[in-house]
């Protein structure tokens, strides 16, 4: 086999928390069109270009390695869709025997589409980043909320029609995702016909922006109440 370069800067040969009721192997790519303050993974947006390449063949290794362990493959980033190696990478991926799940910023409805057309993902999970009308404040970019809107919207319909598992989630950060935020997210959800929604605990450890670390979370009492008053309006569940 060639080796090829698909844009993966990491991997993670196993994963308890990346596809839920599955052990998996994550696969990072670097790069991202948002500039979100509290980004988990900094590193793959800023500082992408310096960071060491992992080769296909490094990738074959690990995964035939964990064949019989793991129960698929996450592919995870920065934001993967921006990425011009991730059919390549995905068809390779398949081509090893595994399912994968993409994460996402939705903000790329087409390339969405095509990956759900071409049978390449098994499971897509979508982050919102908050309510529609702050979008552009959480993100730092241009109002892209009516590209998520139609990623939704497809990821929906794909879902129903069995093509595609498809989870909802958004990490409710104090100032950026309030309760208002969470509970307009839900609405709009239940009005596109989503099945569930997830909220995700912020954690503070590593962000983009240094003065995010001095924000203190959300305490899990009002995450938990938060999680039951969305569940009157969608069903939502707490994650991590």
């Amino acid at each position: 086999m060639a080796v090829k370069d698909f844009g993966v800067k990491g991997i993670l040969p196993l994963s308890m928390l990346d596809w839920e009721g599955r052990l998996v192997s994550t696969i990072f790519l670097s790069g991202c069109n948002l500039r979100c303050p509290f980004c988990h993974n900094p590193s793959l947006v800023l500082e992408d270009k310096d960071l060491p390449v992992v080769t296909s063949e490094e990738i074959q290794h690990v995964l035939i390695e964990k064949r019989g362990w793991v129960d698929g493959v996450c592919i995870t980033g920065g934001e993967p869709t921006i990425n011009n190696g991730i059919f390549d990478l995905l068809e390779f991926i398949k081509s090893l025997g595994y399912q994968v799940k993409l994460d996402t910023n939705a903000t790329r409805p087409n390339v969405l589409a095509e990956l759900i057309n071409s049978s390449l993902v098994s499971a897509i999970a979508v982050d919102i980043k908050t309510s529609f009308h702050k979008y552009s404040y959480v993100t730092q970019r241009p109002d892209l909320s009516d590209r998520v809107k139609k990623s939704i919207g497809l990821l929906i319909e794909a879902e129903s029609k069995d093509k595609v598992e498809v989870e909802f989630r958004t990490t409710v950060v104090p100032t950026f995702v309030e309760k208002d935020d969470v509970l307009r997210i839900a609405k709009y959800l239940k009005e596109a016909g989503a099945r569930r929604y997830y909220l995700q605990q912020f954690n503070p450890k590593t962000v983009m922006v240094p003065a995010i670390s001095s924000i203190r979370p959300f305490d899990k009492e009002f995450l938990s109440d938060l999680a039951a008053e969305s569940s009157k309006i969608v069903p939502t569940y707490l994650r991590n």
